[in-house]
């Protein structure tokens, strides 16, 4: 409605001539009035019809016929603006505090074309220098009985069209076109008035349009259509991703399943709101509000999100792009599109309830912040439950390097043994609580390749608890144990400490420690796991403590993918005898996990003392010092 203004440049010339030429003469003053028009502009304006006066008894009215107002060179169309006719009236008062003020202007059959250029130039802009300048020409009230309105905008591939009809109940519209090289329909219905800067008068508008893949709904109402300065409209979206949102408002969102949503969205100013919605993004619920403030140079958006359900897969890649995997591999290696990462600012919380995921190990009570400033995004913390306990701890993803900077910092803080493997019937009697760290840091544009590049320690541990004896006879590959038990039943043996920690570098984990120390058995290990192709490679030492003689003694190897993993046993009987020493004695002192365990159950740790009892192992080989062994079975 703001190209309607041109309207006014020439109704100020046109009331002086109103006051000498009351009752005729107006059209000696065509001519004259297209002069003015053109030399300000530089753009033809003709009136080839009549100019006369339209006498009423609240404000002087003028009408001139077959009006037309030329285009700037540059523009693809020959005019901005055609009308059969245009009638305004004129409120005589503000003429003297230098404004001009339309109280109404109806425009018989109009056609109005607006362009914007790549390089910025408007051609609703009349001024030669292209400066917007605040207008003195209000228009209160537009009506028209049928016309077109077309805007293009070759730089964003826009290129609307949109035919404009009056009934008693209002203005009709139908738009076809182009928006953001998305095909576009749209119809709707407004009220009979237009109040384009009318701040107090809400104008009531219906429409129902569809842009590409997005289906967009909306009743409510707009206040001074032509700055939008307020907005209550009851809105409905849907689509097949809310990615694609992306070329519709903007502001980028993960890619998603199909998802449909309702809310009421609320605009005051350069603050936009949409309040209280409600909807599903393929199985997961999904509900809050959500602010976005304009008046920065780029978005902000805050607010609070919750789910009763969440399922992990809805969510995608955050903020990131679908391309299929081009491996074999379990780890996920979408890539995150960080051109999309400065389309806005946000500091969202959100909440979850349930969390679907592959049901051998559900997550549960997810609570994040998602903040994200100049393309660097930050979960912190990031929060949720596992099997029983919890990980928490930050995340943040750098997107303003190339390739993207990943930083992890994450707790975890008393897994239950018996959760952690729910599918394996044998482990339903341990009980124990895992805790430890993760803290890696690495380069790439995938979770994968971020991991393949990936620096720091992992260490996970076990200081006290219970596992199922079966799987203990089985680990140290003991027949006449497995036997044993199968004759006698299943029954928990006692866990001491249990280890697993390694140092990581260039995406290659390292095994300081491998130990798990129980009342029947000690299993120590090395060896290394590949995150750059999956691959893994460790040895497993078993030594029993009762020494059957049916126990093979023999090393435990797994081998084999993150996806494929194949444990084999060496089948050539060695003699493991000390080696459960030998195994304790070479735990590193500065474990990624003994802080942690410092912080647990304290003086009565069996970690603790089982590391102290190592590195004092440790210490007295290499003083040439014999460690003292446990007495014989025969010396007993």
């Amino acid at each position: 409605m703001r190209a309607l203004k041109w309207v006014g440049g020439f109704v100020l010339a046109l009331v002086v001539a109103l006051a000498l030429f009351v009752a005729f003469g107006l059209n000696a003053l065509r001519g004259p009035i297209s002069r003015v028009a053109s030399q300000a502009t530089g753009r033809e304006l003709l009136i080839e019809g009549d100019l006369k006066p339209v006498w009423t008894w609240v404000h002087p009215r003028l009408r001139a016929e077959k009006v037309s107002f030329a285009n700037p060179q540059w523009a693809q169309k020959d005019h901005m603006f055609k009308a059969q006719a245009v009638e305004i009236a004129l409120s005589v008062a503000p003429l003297f505090a230098g404004r001009v003020v339309l109280p109404e202007v109806h425009l018989a059959r109009p056609e109005v074309n607006l362009e914007m250029t790549p390089d910025g130039r408007k051609n609703w802009l009349l001024g030669r220098d292209q400066q917007a300048r605040e207008s003195r020409i209000h228009i209160r009230r537009l009506t028209l009985d049928q016309g077109l309105l077309a805007y293009d905008e070759p730089g964003r591939d826009i290129s609307i069209a949109a035919d404009l009809s009056t009934d008693e109940a209002g203005v009709l519209f139908v738009a076809k076109g182009v928006y953001k090289g998305l095909p576009l329909d749209a119809t709707g219905r407004g009220g009979p008035v237009l109040a384009v800067r009318d701040d107090r008068t809400p104008y009531p508008l219906k429409a129902d349009a569809k842009i590409g893949a997005t289906r967009i709904k909306a009743e409510g109402s707009i206040t001074n259509l032509a700055e939008l300065s307020a907005i209550d409209m009851a809105i409905e979206l849907r689509g097949e991703s809310m990615a694609q949102l992306y070329d519709v408002v903007g502001i980028a969102f993960p890619k998603t399943p199909p998802y449909a949503t309702s809310g009421r969205l609320i605009r005051s100013g350069k603050l936009v709101e949409y309040r209280e919605f409600k909807g599903r993004v393929g199985e997961s619920d999904l509900a809050g509000t959500l602010q976005v403030d304009t008046s920065a140079k780029r978005p902000f958006m805050r607010g609070n999100l919750g789910s009763r359900v969440l399922n992990l897969a809805d969510l995608g890649v955050l903020v990131g792009t679908d391309e299929p995997r081009k491996s074999t591999g379990v780890l996920p290696d979408a890539p995150f599109d960080t051109a999309r990462w400065d389309s806005v600012d946000t500091d969202v919380r959100l909440r979850a309830g349930t969390i679907k995921r592959p049901k051998q190990l559900p997550l549960e009570k997810l609570a994040t912040r998602i903040v994200m400033r100049e393309k660097v995004l930050t979960l912190d913390p990031l929060e949720f439950g596992i099997a029983g306990g919890r990980l928490v701890g930050p995340v943040r993803l750098d997107g303003s390097k190339d390739p993207i900077r990943a930083d992890v910092k994450m707790k975890v803080q008393k897994l239950e043994l018996a959760k952690l493997f729910p599918t394996v019937k044998e482990s339903r009697m341990s009980v124990g609580d895992v805790g430890g760290l993760v803290e890696l840091t690495g380069t790439g544009s995938s979770v994968a390749r971020m991991l393949a590049s990936a620096g720091g320690k992992i260490g996970l541990f076990v200081d006290s608890g219970q596992v199922s004896g079966f799987l203990m006879e089985l680990a140290a590959i003991d027949l006449w144990g497995i036997a044993r038990v199968k004759l006698r039943g299943d029954e928990p043996v006692e866990i001491r400490c249990a280890i697993a920690d390694f140092g990581v570098k260039n995406g290659m984990m390292h095994a300081n420690a491998l130990v798990f120390d129980t009342s029947v058995v000690n299993i120590g290990g090395s060896g290394t796991v590949n995150l750059k192709n999956e691959q893994m490679d460790l040895k497993l030492m078993p030594e029993p403590k009762d020494r059957s003689i049916a126990s093979l003694n023999s090393p435990l190897y797994v081998r084999g993918t993150f996806s494929s993993p194949k444990p084999s046993p060496d089948y050539r009987r060695i003699t493991t005898r000390g080696v459960g020493a030998l195994v304790m004695g070479i735990i590193n002192p500065f474990l990624a996990v003994i802080p942690l365990i410092n912080q647990g159950p304290g003086k009565d740790s069996n970690c603790a003392k089982l590391i102290s009892e190592a590195t004092s192992s440790a210490r007295s080989a290499a003083s040439g010092a014999t460690a003292p062994r446990p007495p014989s079975r025969s010396a007993r």
